[in-house]
């Protein structure tokens, strides 16, 4: 694909139909559903008596898809508020009962409920995009370990993680909320928390298997009462939002959790032709390797999902979005996204996974695609580099062995020389809930067995904390990450259950020096503009790596690089960023700071010509003191450094 056609114009954005899903006002309720129907009725439950009420619906003969798909639609004059409601639909003969709305906002156990909340939501702080520093948690994980100090009935629930004051029990280590701000990171990335089903495991899963889009999780309600879920969801953005932290959802439009013809029960049911892509032999399409694919590129699947987005945004004051498997979401409707998002706030965060699980019929949403047109995407580039391919053991990355080389240059440049326009387009990353732990994939790649420690595996993960947070891109995190969490080397936990999952807060005592490390790191990123640039020339302007832009031979297996700042906003004036992913010590060379005339701007002070480096991180903690360095500097196995010169 050539450039001109990756920044081509959004298409018009298709008109968002009011009379889908339920509305009320004014004593009467109303109803829109789009179906793939000869026949839709409309199943009311009264909560208490148990009255039922059935009536047929209209259909809208102005409105109708290639596959045969209709609105329908019916009025009541009555007061429904916590009634439940199902569809019946007829179509070639057959009757399907019990269909969700796809679009309700309050669904228990199989039931969609008309809800009424009114929570207001604190609005979202104030934030500039280069300060993003992603936080991604499970619910469920971060706050059920009993010693983190969450109340009983809030632990694995929506209000855990709106509880200040928690510490780990008899120690001042904060847990929960108050760790996650004491760690400094700016968005809070929340694992699926609309209604998913729970196939695998009847208490824990991750999320990935979507039921109800618009309705927040009801399992992790705190309270048995209807609005609970969309209540506390609230009362958990607005906590997030009051301690200066912003919240994406981890949103999985790919595919749902139907299977045809078997698992009918809400979209394949209502309009299997409509919002699935199916294959050759009529079947749904299995690009997710989860059963089917998700239409977006349908009429009403494309307005389903942006209406879905616009709700979230809207009802629930969230501020972004990290599309799961985005490959499999078309390219126009992910404009789309990021156009509704960014019309109502130009900060809101969009980026996904640029790839698909299994073949699919659509062109994969791939890295390049999203260039300079509103979201980003996962460098896993980036990823393999510093810790090897994930599905290969053999590949022990740059943070054990010092191997590629060539990736992690290319994520320090935030991947504007290989597939970005801007470093706002990169994620860049070492964990996530896929794969092993960054932990436990070095007890695969630096075994005991070969002699190494396991406070040299704490090194690596330093490292690699240090190549993440001095990059330019947008940093991600894995919960727990910051103190060495482990799964118990499995990779793929999504049904494991709590003593696989979740976060144990003893590891934070066990491994405080790491912790800190991380959070010191972070807290010079927040401080230090020249790590935050966005620009493409900005970045090339200020970045010039030792060996090829300043004619510097670096020994195999390390990285140097110098860095200016290019926006006068910064106290430093400069910095040099050595890493070293030997089992052995190198000698690093220094150039002369304020020398050489690539990779920075012209606005060097004449004091900091003169001046000598000055170390700010070293030995896997910052410096405590600021000593000088001139012409080399010796840097230990899986090590970084960072010396600055200030204005």
């Amino acid at each position: 694909m050539s450039e001109s056609q990756q920044r081509e114009s959004v298409p018009a954005l298709p008109a968002s139909d009011p009379r889908l899903g339920v509305r009320s006002g004014s004593g009467v309720c109303s109803f829109g559903v789009f179906a793939e129907a000869d026949r839709v009725s409309l199943r009311l439950v009264h909560p208490g008596t148990r009255r039922t009420l059935v009536r047929p619906m209209d259909p809208d003969s102005a409105i109708e898809s290639a596959e045969g798909g209709r609105l329908w639609e019916v009025s009541l004059p009555l007061d429904l508020r916590h009634w439940s409601y199902s569809y019946e639909i007829e179509r070639d003969g057959q009757t399907l009962s019990d269909i969700v709305d796809p679009r309700a906002t309050l669904v228990h156990q199989g039931r969609g409920f008309i809800s009424h909340d009114s929570t207001s939501v604190t609005p979202r702080p104030d934030f500039d995009p280069s300060s993003a520093i992603i936080y991604e948690l499970h619910i469920r994980d971060f706050t059920r370990d009993e010693a983190g100090g969450v109340h009983p009935e809030w632990r694995g629930r929506y209000l855990g993680l709106t509880q200040a004051g928690t510490k780990l029990g008899g120690t001042s280590y904060p847990t929960g909320l108050d760790h996650i701000c004491e760690l400094g990171v700016t968005v809070v990335q929340l694992m699926p928390v609309h209604a998913f089903a729970m196939p695998h495991h009847r208490e824990y899963e991750w999320g990935y298997m979507p039921n109800d889009f618009n309705a927040p999780h009801p399992g992790y309600a705190s309270s048995v009462e209807l609005d609970a879920p969309i209540r506390e969801f609230k009362r958990l953005v607005s906590a997030l939002h009051e301690r200066g932290l912003r919240v994406s959802l981890d949103v999985v439009y790919n595919h749902t959790a139907e299977r045809w013809p078997d698992r009918l029960r809400s979209l394949m049911a209502l309009a299997p032709r409509e919002y699935f892509r199916v294959d050759s032999a009529g079947n749904p399409s299995d690009g997710s390797a989860c059963g089917n694919e998700f239409r977006s590129e349908s009429p009403q699947g494309r307005r389903f999902l942006l209406d879905s987005v616009r709700y979230w945004l809207t009802e629930f004051g969230v501020d972004g979005f990290r599309f799961d498997l985005m490959g499999l979401i078309d390219a126009e409707t992910m404009a789309m996204v990021a156009q509704i998002a960014h019309g109502i706030d130009p900060t809101i965060m969009v980026y996904g996974e640029p790839w698909a699980a299994a073949p699919t019929p659509i062109e994969v949403n791939s890295k390049g695609r999203q260039r300079s047109r509103g979201w980003g995407v996962f460098n896993d580039e980036m990823r393999d580099g510093l810790r090897g391919g994930v599905f290969d053991d053999g590949d022990p990355g740059f943070l054990v062995s010092g191997t590629g080389v060539d990736r992690v240059k290319a994520g320090i440049v935030g991947g504007v020389r290989t597939f970005a326009d801007s470093a706002r387009e990169t994620i860049n990353y070492i964990e996530a809930h896929d794969n092993h732990t960054l932990a436990d994939r070095l007890r695969l790649t630096a075994p005991a067995s070969n002699k190494i420690t396991d406070q040299q595996r704490t090194e690596m993960n330093a490292l690699g904390a240090l190549v993440l947070l001095t990059s330019q891109g947008v940093p991600f995190l894995h919960s727990g990450q910051e103190f060495g969490r482990t799964k118990d080397l499995e990779d793929n936990s999504y049904n494991l259950g709590d003593q696989i999952n979740n976060i144990r807060w003893k590891h934070k005592a066990e491994h405080y020096r790491l912790f800190t490390f991380y959070r010191q790191v972070i807290a010079m990123r927040r401080e230090h503009p020249m790590f935050r640039l966005s620009d493409r020339e900005q970045i090339e302007e200020a970045i010039a790596f030792f060996d090829d832009d300043l004619g510097l031979a670096v020994p195999n297996g390390a990285v140097g690089y110098r860095i200016t700042d290019v926006t006068g906003r910064d106290s430093w004036a400069e910095a040099v960023v050595l890493l070293n992913g030997n089992q052995t010590p190198v000698t690093m060379p220094l150039p002369e700071p304020g020398a050489g005339e690539s990779g920075g701007p012209k606005r060097r002070s004449t004091d900091a010509a003169r001046s000598a480096w000055r170390l700010f991180a070293l030995d896997g903690h910052v410096a405590s003191e600021q000593t000088e360095h001139a012409g080399e500097l010796l840097l230990p196995p899986h090590y970084g450094a960072v010396l600055f010169v200030s204005r």
